[in-house]
């Protein structure tokens, strides 16, 4: 196995801040700094690191500042429910129950 050219796609999974994306997919359920901090049991400062963080990965407008709210684009809310479904997917895999039910059913209620 040639270990330089590892598969690219896995590779740089190295750099990603997985606490970054799941704080990501509580704001947005949430719909709050306030919420997901309280939800975390963190400040919403960290909350914002995270999210600035969260941003740097991806290539297109996740939050729309309104007033004191940051509220997320289409684009990040359909990108935490596949970050979810990945996640769900993973904690699946890592202790061998099916959550993908439950997520898919949580997808299903937050979309209004």
């Amino acid at each position: 196995m040639d270990l330089i050219n590892y598969d690219s796609r896995l590779r740089h999974l190295m750099d990603v801040d997985f606490r970054s994306i799941l704080t990501f997919i509580v704001f947005v359920d949430t719909g709050s700094l306030y919420g997901a901090s309280l939800v975390l049991d963190c400040s919403a400062s960290s909350i914002s690191l995270h999210l600035k963080r969260v941003r740097s990965y991806f290539n297109d407008t996740l939050f729309i500042r309104e007033g004191r709210n940051l509220n997320p684009t289409k684009y990040a809310v359909e990108l935490s429910h596949q970050l979810k479904l990945a996640f769900y997917n993973l904690d699946t895999v890592c202790h061998g129950e099916s959550a993908v039910a439950d997520c898919e059913l949580a997808i299903g209620e937050n979309k209004n």
